[in-house]
């Protein structure tokens, strides 16, 4: 008997602690965030002044990759991606634009890159989990976060 009481009495215990935790956020001006949304610096470049320097293909997906003439001609000189560069990956299926997914280097170091995923319209999948992008692309460290960087440094117009 005494066991189910100290069950019963953690039972509410705890559901005391989540109601004044809900409170106290409340109070405070919190709300609840969704799981995978995240702010960050991504803005979307002036696509039309991008240059298409590859094309991948995956499954039912035909990637075309972009970079700006400038960042295509530092990685051609051997530099690293200028701070603020952007690269854009606009992904084609069935022969429309499916979404922007695009990088922005946001500083000075190797991994200081943030990801974006856009809708066609151009408007932010505020629901993407961008952290995946990081993840895989940190694999890519020596190749300055960017799978096709041998192809953007070949390009030539």
């Amino acid at each position: 008997m005494l066991e189910k009481m100290i069950h019963v009495l953690l039972a509410i215990v705890s559901g005391l602690l989540v109601l004044l935790g809900a409170t106290v956020m409340l109070l405070v001006g919190g709300s609840p965030s969704r799981a995978f949304a995240e702010s960050n610096a991504v803005t979307f470049p002036p696509l039309e002044q991008f240059v298409h320097y590859t094309t991948v293909k995956r499954g039912d997906s035909t990637e075309h990759m972009m970079a700006s003439p400038a960042t295509l001609a530092l990685l051609k000189a051997g530099s690293p991606v200028p701070v603020g560069s952007h690269l854009v990956l606009v992904d084609y299926r069935n022969g429309a634009v499916f979404r922007y997914f695009v990088s922005q280097k946001i500083g000075a170091g190797v991994g200081d890159w943030q990801f974006q995923w856009f809708h066609p319209d151009r408007s932010i999948k505020s629901d993407e989990n961008t952290a995946r992008c990081h993840s895989c692309h940190r694999s890519r460290q020596e190749s300055q976060f960017m799978f096709t960087l041998s192809e953007a440094k070949s390009f030539s117009n």
